[in-house]
C-alpha cells in the first residue's frame, strides 16, 4: 500500500525559499505531495530571511511580520498547517519622522486618531474624514482579500468565497469598484489635502515602503489596507522574521519533503511532460515547479522578464552597545522603526537613493541565534535604483557606498545620537544583493493601478506545470503579500494537478 500512494503522488520542486515557495510547499506536502525547495542561500527566507555576519545573526531585509492577528491572513495559513508561531503584539512599532514634525504609529484606534488630529492639527478636520474614508476602504479590501481571491481569474477557484462574499456584501463591493482604478492621490484631491505637504509626506513614506511608488501612483485599494495594516496589529516574531520561514521549512521536512540549501539552480528544462532540474547538490525530474526566486532561468520562467521597473535596496547593518536601548529609547518595546524624510540637502540620497531612511533597533542575536543581551542591532535601508551600481568604475562605487552610508548616518543622527554607541557597521548596495540572492531588485513591482488591478501577475506562468511565487506575483509586494501568492498556488496545483 505504501509503494501505491508514493507512485500516485506528484512531485514538486520549489526554486528559492522564500515564504512564497515555502508557504505553497507546506501546505502541498500536507496534502500528500511530494515538495523539494532548492535554496541557493544557507539559509531560508529570501528577502525575509537572515543572513550571519560578524558572528551575528542580521536579517535581510522585513523585521516586522503582519496578518498573525488572530484570524489575520497569515494566522489562517500557519492555523491551516498546525503551526504556533511566537511573536510579541506591538503597540507603537514606529515613528515618522518629517522636517518639522514627527508621527508616532499607534496600533490602539483611540491613540491613533488623536496622533493625527494633533500632527496633522492645521487641516485636522479634513484629515481625519479622509482617514476615516482609507479606513473604510480597507476593510473592504481586507474582506475580499481573506476570501483567498487571485487575480487575474482564469478559472472559477480563482474567486475563492468571493461570490458568497458579494452577495451579502453588495453595498462594500459597489464602493471597491467605485475607487478600482483610483490613486492615492484622487482621495487626497476629494478632500482637499493633496496640496497639504506633510501628509502628502507622511504618506509618501509608508507607502513607498508598502507598496513601492508614493500617492501619485499608488492604487488606493491595496494602498488603503498598507496604510492601515499597523492598526490590525504589527508583530515581532521571536529571534527575527526569518524564523517564519524557518518555521515553515521545517513543517514542509515533517510532512516529508526535503529543503536542500547551497544549492542554486543551473539548469532548467521541459521535456517528456517533465521538468528536468539540475543544481549543485540536487538534480531530478517533476510534475510540477514552482519558482520562488525572483530569476528567469529561461523564457517565460519569471515575471522578471516584463522589464517592468523595481526597486533595489541599499543598507546598513550596525550594532550599538546595549545602554542605548535604556538612554535614547527609554526601554521601550523592541523592535522600534523609524522612517525619516531626508533632508533636501542631502541631494547623495535623491539622486541614487529615494524615499525615507528606514531605521529599525532591534534585539541582537549571534550567530546560533542567542540573545546578546549589552547590544542592540539596527539595520537601516533606503530604495536604490539598481541599473547604476552595476555600471560604475570600482573607484566610483565605493566612492558613492561611502557617501550614502556618510548622508544615511547623518539622517538618523539628526534624531537620535546612534554614532555614540555604534560598535559595528557594514553597508550593501544592490549588487550585494546579486552576489547573495541572484538578483538586484528585492521588492516587487510598484503597487500601481495597473499593476495592482488592471493587469496583475497570475501565480501561473505560460509554460505547463509552471508556477511563479513571491514578490513579483499577485497580491504583489512584502511578506504577507508573499505568501499569500504561495498559497494561492498550492490552491491552483490542487485543483489543476490532483493526486489521484
Amino acid at each position: 500500500m505504501r509503494k501505491k500512494e508514493i507512485a500516485l503522488t506528484k512531485t514538486v520542486c520549489i526554486i528559492g525559499a522564500g515564504i512564497g515557495g515555502l508557504m505553497a510547499g507546506a501546505l502541498l506536502a500536507k496534502e500528500g505531495y511530494a515538495v523539494t525547495v532548492l535554496e541557493k542561500a544557507t539559509k531560508v527566507g529570501g528577502s525575509a530571511g537572515a543572513y550571519v555576519r560578524n558572528k551575528h545573526t542580521f536579517p535581510t531585509g522585513a523585521t516586522i511580520a503582519f496578518g498573525l492577528e488572530e484570524h489575520g491572513l497569515l494566522d489562517t495559513l500557519f492555523n491551516e498547517l498546525d503551526m504556533n508561531i511566537p511573536y510579541t503584539l506591538l503597540d507603537h512599532p514606529m515613528d515618522v519622522v518629517l522636517e518639522d514634525r514627527r508621527i508616532s504609529l499607534y496600533r490602539d484606534r483611540t491613540a491613533w486618531k488623536e496622533e493625527l488630529g494633533q500632527v496633522f492639527h492645521e487641516r485636522k478636520r479634513d484629515v481625519l474624514a479622509f482617514w476615516n474614508r482609507v479606513e473604510q476602504i480597507s476593510a473592504g479590501v481586507f474582506d475580499v482579500t481573506a476570501t483567498g481571491v487571485s487575480l487575474p481569474i482564469q478559472h472559477m477557484y480563482d474567486l475563492g468565497k468571493l461570490p458568497g462574499h458579494a452577495v451579502f456584501h453588495a453595498g462594500s463591493m459597489l464602493r471597491l469598484a467605485r475607487y478600482a482604478t483610483r490613486t492615492v492621490e484622487d482621495l487626497l484631491r476629494i478632500y482637499k489635502l493633496d496640496t497639504y505637504e506633510p501628509l502628502r509626506q507622511f504618506l509618501d513614506a509608508q507607502l513607498l515602503d508598502a507598496a513601492q511608488t508614493d500617492c501619485t501612483k499608488a492604487a488606493l485599494l491595496p494602498s488603503s489596507l498598507a496604510l492601515t495594516i499597523y492598526g490590525r496589529g504589527s508583530f515581532y516574531v521571536d529571534k527575527g522574521m526569518s524564523q517564519l520561514s524557518e518555521a515553515l521549512a521545517e513543517r514542509i521536512i515533517e510532512l516529508g519533503g526535503e529543503v536542500v540549501k547551497a544549492s542554486a539552480v543551473n539548469e532548467l528544462f521541459y521535456k517528456d511532460k517533465k521538468w528536468h532540474v539540475k543544481s549543485r547538490k540536487r538534480s531530478g525530474t517533476y510534475d510540477l515547479v514552482i519558482n520562488n526566486s525572483g530569476i528567469s532561468f529561461g523564457p517565460r520562467t519569471s515575471h522578471s522578464e516584463s522589464n517592468q521597473f523595481s526597486w533595489g535596496a541599499f543598507r546598513i547593518d550596525a550594532l550599538l552597545n546595549g545602554t542605548f536601548w535604556q538612554q535614547e529609547l527609554d526601554g521601550r518595546q523592541l523592535p522600534f522603526a523609524l522612517q525619516i524624510v531626508p533632508d533636501k540637502a542631502q541631494s547623495v540620497l535623491y539622486s541614487d537613493g529615494h524615499g525615507p531612511v528606514y531605521v529599525t533597533f532591534q534585539p541582537a542575536y549571534d550567530k546560533r541565534n542567542k540573545r546578546i543581551e549589552d547590544e542592540v542591532m539596527m539595520t537601516c535601508s533606503i530604495h536604490a535604483d539598481t541599473e547604476q551600481w552595476g555600471l560604475l568604475s570600482t573607484g566610483e562605487y565605493k566612492q558613492l557606498k561611502e557617501a550614502i552610508t556618510k548622508a544615511m548616518f547623518t539622517e538618523i543622527q539628526k534624531v537620535l545620537p546612534i554614532e555614540d554607541y555604534l560598535i559595528y557597521s557594514e553597508a550593501g548596495t544592490p549588487e550585494t544583493y546579486k552576489t547573495y540572492i541572484g538578483k538586484t531588485s528585492v521588492g516587487g513591482f510598484p503597487l500601481t493601478v495597473r499593476n495592482a488591478i488592471l493587469k496583475p501577475k497570475s501565480v501561473r506562468s505560460a509554460l505547463p506545470q509552471f508556477y511563479i511565487a513571491g514578490e513579483q506575483s499577485f497580491p504583489g509586494p512584502g511578506t504577507l503579500s508573499s505568501a499569500l501568492s504561495g498559497s494561492h498556488i498550492a490552491r491552483a496545483i490542487l485543483k489543476e494537478w490532483p493526486i489521484t
